[in-house]
């Protein structure tokens, strides 16, 4: 009887999921249950006497009745413990049992002896971790024998610092559970070399089957098999059951007849049959499959046939993909409905949508890019853009990443991996679709440093230049023509993109060696940035005179970036071989400078990691403050809807990480007189229900200097208003400033979602802000006001935005610490010169589960 005999069905539990080991290959994570009890004597059965001996600390050659029982009786709670499967057997479990009245647990393992090495206790010590957070467990505990050094590295290399005690050969360990920043980069690096195996194993195949193979002239199943043996230098195989030859070479007729070798099969069946192939491609242990077959409209559970190849090791790419390539010798693979005949080059593209494949590859192939991997994702099932960021994060040929996309899959998770893959290769986007949402797709492309281009065309003609040219680090572009409407043309496009335009002009009919020489002085010079080389053509022979063949040689920079642009010819690089792009239009290359500069900013300022704010922050006083909000609520009845937070204890939020906001005291129009007393004049009074406008009349007055003031105020807005003008807040004025709007909201997609702009009453209206994902960074900060008119009107003013920008990085790091506040909206914050001062505030709080302990999965 085998494992998969006894493995119970209990993929409806929170914590089953796939998983991506170490090796790179899939594996099951799930809660075990009473039915395991055979599988798990099984397990035991299988293993070493000295695995059995490390991990009882006694020889126990079997595990008894009354063990099994306790081992697969849990809770999830109190007491705990997990499966894995891979390749449908159970290849190791671990558990941990708190300690009674404590908030601590011992945790322990077992993985099988043909499994260690795979990076499972690490992932399962991960999952119990989160596990035991979520449960108000703090600590974990353990004890390990002196000798058994693989055991302790799983727990020293695992990111939390140990503490150790040796005592009679036993090591014990105990541990905070809490996410340190050295845990989260542990768990990151993990993640990104066990994705970067994984699309390795499946794109660098041992052996492919082609299934569905034909010899039917322009079928896909012809155009695929012809690709691929035409290509790749392992075995391929075809599979077909109408065929017993194919280019002189067996065809096979089912899967399973396939020899044992392959491991990548290429699926271009008819979709009724797409289940039965990828069943049969499980039962030959293959890692991967590139499905080219749609399956609209065909009725396919595909989420359920993912989760099926998943838990037996195979990953998916497609279906409705247009297939996979890499022209580069050590890569060589051409597994694609299109013919992929690009020269091998830095480019890696990535499509969602597989009938735009064609065109994009021509296009690429006119202007000469080189490529060093193309992908078709299709639907995106399974195989997605982060693991193709982190598979080429690793590989040597990239340079460039060019993607397009109709939908971010797990938003946290791309904007964290394509921010760390941006540091040391650009990732230039084109989104559409679900991607494109506004203030979503905004502040996750600048959170992560992706260069956003607004078509295919301006993709690729972003990425070439990038995968040749150093990046623009700063504004300053000289042109150099010998034409003048042309660099007035370029000047004017080189504003429109930020730049800083200087002409150079050159007579009519300079030649090559005029160009040369003045090529090498602005290159030379320290007041230019980059370089915009313009040849206009005395007559059409001259396109490729030698004044391009001067460029190519002389436009040679690793510091600036050297564009041509030749009117009259076509873009591409300025000749065959050479690594100057050319143009036929100034336009598009001041637009690509334009993307290039930004990317450069990027880098030198929001991608650096810095430190924390300057202000102390209380975190443990907010998360009371929060709590204690809820459950007011709750008593209330109002837990669906969560909490709003009086001015009153939105100050005391504000408070506890370091935001300035006058006191402010709620009021009935009863109390509201002896409340303002208790603050002292001058105050402000607040309706809690207004009208567009800042008057009194529409529930704002300001200034009020004495009891009169207060009562008039109070009846006006009660005239106006009516009754649902009350409760009022009565607040301390504060210095007069420049009005300026910070909003924090939770997107559980993505995160928190921080945006800035002018404030005031008229803020939605005005619509000036821009976006980021939080946390923020005082560099982040600082662009944001740069991207709005904040900047340019606190500048006008002379008034220092340094206080501001600590608000905005505070503000950021409040929302984000604590998931429960949804909205933090502080409108206006008043900035003057000695403060940022908050004078009101809507702070929305809803109940929200998020573990405070990550863990690796597959979504």
């Amino acid at each position: 009887m085998s494992d998969a005999d006894n493995l119970p069905d209990v993929t409806t539990s929170k914590w089953a999921t796939s998983v991506v080991l170490g090796s790179g290959d899939t594996a099951y994570i799930r809660p075990l249950t009473a039915d395991d009890k055979a599988a798990l004597a099984d397990f035991h059965q299988r293993q070493s006497p000295e695995s059995i001996y490390r991990r009882y600390f006694s020889p126990k050659p079997e595990l008894n009745a009354r063990e099994l029982e306790h081992f697969t009786d849990i809770d999830m709670v109190n007491r705990v413990a997990l499966a894995v499967e891979s390749q449908n057997q159970f290849v190791a479990w671990a558990s941990y049992e708190r300690w009674p009245g404590r908030n601590e647990a011992e945790a322990a393992f077992m993985v099988d002896d043909e499994s260690q090495g795979r990076g499972i206790a690490t992932l399962l010590l991960e999952h119990l971790a989160a596990i035991a957070q979520s449960n108000g467990i703090e600590r974990f505990t353990a004890e390990v024998l002196g000798d058994n050094r693989g055991m302790l590295a799983v727990f020293s290399k695992a990111g939390w610092p140990l503490q150790r005690r040796f005592d009679s050969g036993v090591v014990d360990l105990d541990w905070d559970l809490t996410s340190t920043d050295e845990f989260l980069d542990s768990v990151e690096r993990r993640e990104q070399r066990s994705d970067s195996r994984a699309v390795t194993r499946l794109l660098l195949p041992k052996a492919i089957a082609v299934i569905g193979a034909s010899n039917r002239p322009n079928s896909v199943g012809e155009a695929l098999w012809n690709h691929v043996i035409n290509s790749v230098k392992v075995p391929a195989y075809p599979v077909n059951p109408h065929h017993t030859e194919l280019s002189n070479r067996r065809c096979y007729h089912s899967v399973d007849e396939l020899p044992d070798d392959v491991t990548l099969a290429i699926v271009a069946v008819p979709p009724q049959q797409l289940e039965a192939t990828i069943d049969g491609c499980i039962a030959k242990l293959m890692r991967g499959a590139i499905v080219i077959t749609d399956v609209d409209g065909s009725g396919i559970d595909i989420d359920a046939l993912v989760l099926r190849a998943r838990r037996n090791g195979l990953r998916i790419i497609g279906p409705a993909s247009m297939g996979a390539a890499s022209p580069h010798v050590d890569t060589t693979l051409q597994a694609a409905l299109v013919d992929v005949t690009l020269p091998a080059g830095h480019v890696a593209i990535s499509l969602q949508s597989g009938s735009l494949g064609g065109s994009v590859l021509r296009h690429a192939d006119d202007v000469g890019l080189g490529v060093s991997w193309f992908v078709s994702l299709g639907d995106k099932s399974d195989i997605s853009g982060n693991d193709l960021l982190q598979f080429w994060e690793d590989d040597d040929n990239t340079r460039v990443i060019a993607m397009y996309t109709e939908s971010f899959g797990n938003p946290r998770k791309f904007a964290r991996i394509a921010r760390r893959v941006s540091l040391t290769r650009p990732i230039v986007a084109v989104r559409t679709g679900a991607a494109a949402d506004g203030t979503l797709g905004g502040a996750l492309f600048q959170q992560a440093g992706l260069i956003e281009v607004p078509t295919v065309h301006s993709l690729i003609d972003t990425a070439r230049v990038l995968a040749t040219q150093p990046v623009l680090r700063g504004p300053n572009i000289t042109i150099i023509t010998n034409s003048r409407s042309p660099a007035t043309l370029a000047a004017a496009a080189l504003a429109t993109a930020g730049l800083l335009a200087t002409v150079h002009r050159l007579p009519v009919e300079a030649n090559d060696d005029e160009f040369a020489t003045a090529m090498t002085m602005a290159l030379a010079s320290d007041d230019v940035d980059g370089l915009m080389v313009i040849h206009a053509p005395a007559v059409a022979s001259d396109v490729d005179s030698a004044t391009a063949d001067a460029i190519a040689r002389y436009a040679v920079s690793d510091t600036k970036p050297v564009l041509a642009v030749l009117l009259g010819g076509a873009d591409g690089p300025v000749h065959p071989g050479s690594d100057v792009p050319a143009f036929a239009f100034p336009e598009q290359a001041a637009a690509v400078l334009g993307r290039s500069y930004a990317y450069g900013r990027w880098l030198a300022s929001e991608a650096l990691v810095e430190e924390a704010p300057v202000a102390k922050i209380d975190p443990e006083s907010a998360r009371q403050l929060i709590e204690g909000a809820l459950a007011a609520a709750a008593i209330e009845q109002l837990a669906g809807t969560g909490a709003e937070l009086s001015a009153e204890h939105a100050g005391l939020l504000l408070a506890s990480y370091g935001i300035m906001m006058p006191r402010s005291l709620s009021a009935t129009a009863g109390t509201a007189i002896a409340v303002a007393n208790t603050i002292g004049y001058p105050v402000a009074v607040k309706a809690a229900h207004r009208a567009v406008g800042r008057s009194v009349k529409a529930g704002i007055a300001l200034d009020l200097s004495g009891d009169d003031d207060v009562a008039q105020s109070v009846e006006q807005m009660k005239q106006s208003l009516g009754d649902n003008a009350g409760p009022f807040t009565v607040q301390e004025m504060g210095v007069p400033g420049f009005d300026v709007r910070i909003q924090c909201e939770l997107d559980d997609r993505l995160g928190v979602i921080v945006s800035v702009g002018l404030g005031g009453v008229h803020a939605d209206v005005i619509d000036d802000r821009t976006t980021r994902v939080a946390p923020v960074s005082r560099s982040a900060a600082t662009a944001m006001l740069a991207e709005t008119k904040v900047a340019a009107a606190l500048e006008a003013a002379g008034i220092d935005a340094s206080r501001l920008v600590e608000t905005i990085c505070l503000a950021a790091l409040l929302a984000s610490d604590h998931p429960t506040v949804a909205l933090l909206d502080l409108n206006p914050v008043i900035v003057s010169s000695n403060s940022a001062m908050v004078t009101d505030t809507h702070v929305r709080l809803v109940p929200h589960d998020r573990g405070s302990t990550p863990i690796r999965k597959l979504d």
